[in-house]
This record gives structure tokens, C-alpha cells and sequence, in this order.
């Protein structure tokens, strides 16, 4: 049994190409979004809600799990870490399917440990600023003037109402669902004049790449956040490269 921790859009890719190997699988996410998605099939079985490293040990043991797929998001930092606690307790495999990660190139991307150093570095600079780090961190750019900020956000009732609790005027607010093309992009960072925009390095899934590309185009510098530093067991690239392991005698 194979246990998938998930959420993601590649996760769910991981979910249908191990099903085709012929094996079972226990697909487990923090809430729902998306488990419609999931094929139907015998082999899978779908666990929704949070885990601590004492739900995941109980899972592994009843379930009998021999190896635990960590495929969520490159920002779940307690997740990964309660999930490498639980395998090595349990003495089964570990496996993370990491993202691409960004490259600062101290030009078109600057990496930041963390939001204080990026405001830090904004506070030095002009000119206008995207938002792409989604409605949780706003309260981490309040060192900085309203006037020079334009947030993209989910359009939300909840997420519009937190926004306008925060000071942001309705015309600097972008509430749209993505993910968003290479053409949306350059056509918000034109007519914002945007000259810096924040992001997270969520990778190709998370649409990043387009951001990127976008942004160079534009001539606009690209200011992320950088990835939490965790020594996983062991990595693989991708779906395909994760499927490649799975069907490997080496895994084990």
C-alpha cells in the first residue's frame, strides 16, 4: 500500500499513474479541493483532513502502508517533517516529489528568506509591486504604502473583505482565479506599470514559469520567497521520474 500526500494538481497525476501500475493507494489531503478529480478505481482509497506525526504513524500501521509519497505543496514544511518522523518511526520508505525550485540570478530573481528581508528590500527601491503571494501574507507587506501596492487575490468574499480591512482601494485589488497565461500576466504588469513582483517558488504547476517569463519581458524583477531548507530521505523531480522510483527495485 502506498500512501500519497497530496492536494496538489501533480499529486493527483502521481495518484493516476501509480493506480496504472497495478498498485494501491491511499490518497490523503488537508481538505477536499479537487478529490472530485480523482479517477475512480478499487485500488484508491481518499482520507481527507489534517494529520499530526501521531495520525500519520496510526495510518501507516492500520492501513499497512510500505511506502509514503510526500507530494504536497513546497510551502507544507510541518507536513513533510511530521511525514519523515512517521516513516522513520515506522521503518518504511520515505519519498518527496520536489517542484524545480527558482534560481536567484540577482538580476530578473532575487530570493528572500522570508517576507521582512523582501519588504526590507522594497522599502529601498521604487516603483509599483505586484502581489502574487495569495491573501495570507498580506499583513506582511503593511510596512509598505498602500499606493504602491496591487494585490492578486481569489475572488472571495472572505479574501475581498480582508483586503478592504487592510486598507487596499477596490482599483488595486486583481480577484481572479487562476492560474494565469503568459499574456495575462503581461497585460497586468502593463497596465499596473508594475516594476516589482512577489511570488512563491511554487514551481511549473504553480504557475510560476509564466510569471517569470512575463516578468523579464516586462522588465520587471521578480522578488520570492524562498522554499523551507528540509534534508528529505530521499527526491525525485517529477511524476514521471516518482513513478520511475515506485516501479524500481532500488526503492526499496
Amino acid at each position: 500500500m502506498i500512501l500519497v500526500l497530496g492536494g496538489t494538481y501533480d499529486s493527483r497525476k502521481l495518484v493516476e499513474g501509480i493506480l496504472e501500475q497495478g498498485k494501491q493507494v491511499i490518497y490523503s489531503s488537508v481538505t477536499d479541493y479537487n478529490v472530485g478529480s480523482l479517477p475512480e478505481d478499487a485500488g484508491l482509497r481518499v482520507r481527507v483532513g489534517a494529520m499530526d506525526e501521531a495520525g500519520m504513524a496510526a495510518l501507516i500501521e492500520d492501513q499497512g502502508v510500505t511506502c509514503l509519497v510526500d507530494a504536497t505543496h513546497p510551502y507544507a514544511k510541518e507536513v513533510s517533517l511530521n511525514a519523515i518522523a512517521a516513516c522513520e518511526a515506522a521503518g518504511i520508505v520515505y519519498l518527496r516529489m520536489e517542484r524545480k525550485r527558482m534560481a536567484d540570478d540577482g538580476e530578473t530573481t532575487l530570493g528572500f528568506s522570508d517576507y521582512d528581508a523582501m519588504v526590507d528590500y522594497l522599502l529601498t527601491q521604487e516603483g509599483q509591486v505586484l502581489l502574487t503571494t495569495g491573501s495570507r501574507q498580506l499583513e506582511a507587506y503593511d510596512r509598505l504604502p498602500k499606493d504602491r501596492l496591487v494585490v492578486r487575490v481569489l475572488p472571495t468574499a472572505k479574501v475581498l473583505s480582508k483586503c478592504e480591512a487592510l486598507g487596499y482601494n477596490p482599483k488595486r485589488i486583481i480577484a481572479m482565479q487562476g492560474p494565469f497565461s503568459y499574456e495575462m500576466n503581461t497585460a497586468m504588469m502593463a497596465q499596473y506599470k508594475i516594476r516589482f513582483l512577489t511570488t512563491k517558488d511554487s514551481g511549473v504547476v504553480g504557475g510560476v514559469d509564466e510569471k517569470i517569463q512575463a516578468a523579464r519581458d516586462m522588465g520587471v524583477k521578480v522578488l520570492y520567497i524562498k522554499r523551507p531548507d528540509i534534508r528529505y530521505p530521499r527526491v525525485a523531480g517529477d511524476v514521471s521520474e516518482t513513478l520511475g522510483l515506485l516501479a524500481s527495485e532500488d526503492l526499496r
